[in-house]
């Protein structure tokens, strides 16, 4: 199995990756075949959706599209903006191919300044993965006040929920398969 994570911010984005990359070790752990790999997105240049096939996009957006194709399950995770996910994440869901992603299970990661931005998971986020048929794990993975050191979440309490997300993530993988619920919508 195949978990990658997705850094949602153009800017490199210490505490939401931090978040990300220790629900991925996490994941790692429970088992032998689990495999993780993330995808910063303010280390690569993604052509923004503009309806072209994907054959037609660059070699740098297709490499992350195929990284998004060949994955078991996802960590979405963005810095919140204005209460919702940056727009560098939501282009990036723009370009994903229905069928890349369709029937997989993802958690969404995200951080804030402040609790109010909680909701903007569900709003966004949240209705953007059910277009796919996604599976998400119902809870969020959300902090605003936490301290990372040397890429270190110095807070127990948000690395025990970061590890318990990832280990989570994987359980959803496994028990849906990819399998698409109820009718589908393409």
């Amino acid at each position: 199995m195949l978990v990658l994570g997705v850094c949602g911010s153009s800017a490199s984005s210490k505490r939401t990756k931090a978040l990300i990359e220790h629900a991925l070790s996490s994941a790692r752990l429970e088992g032998n075949d689990i495999q993780t790999d993330i995808i910063d997105l303010s280390e690569v240049t993604l052509d923004f959706c503009d309806g072209r096939p994907f054959e037609d996009y660059t070699e740098s957006t297709k490499k992350v599209l195929d990284k998004i194709k060949m994955a078991d399950a996802y960590l979405f995770g963005s810095p919140m903006y204005r209460g919702s996910m940056t727009g560098a994440l939501k282009n990036l869901i723009d370009l994903i191919p229905n069928d890349f992603i369709k029937g997989k299970a993802a958690g969404l990661v995200a951080t804030g300044g402040s609790d109010h931005h909680y909701l903007g998971l569900d709003l966004g986020f949240r209705t953007a993965m059910a277009f796919f048929q996604v599976h998400i794990i119902p809870g969020t993975l959300y902090h605003s006040r936490f301290t990372v050191e040397g890429g270190y979440i110095v807070e127990e309490k948000v690395r025990e929920q970061a590890e318990r997300f990832g280990r989570d993530l994987v359980e959803l993988a496994a028990m849906t398969n990819g399998k698409v619920l109820g009718p589908s919508l393409y």
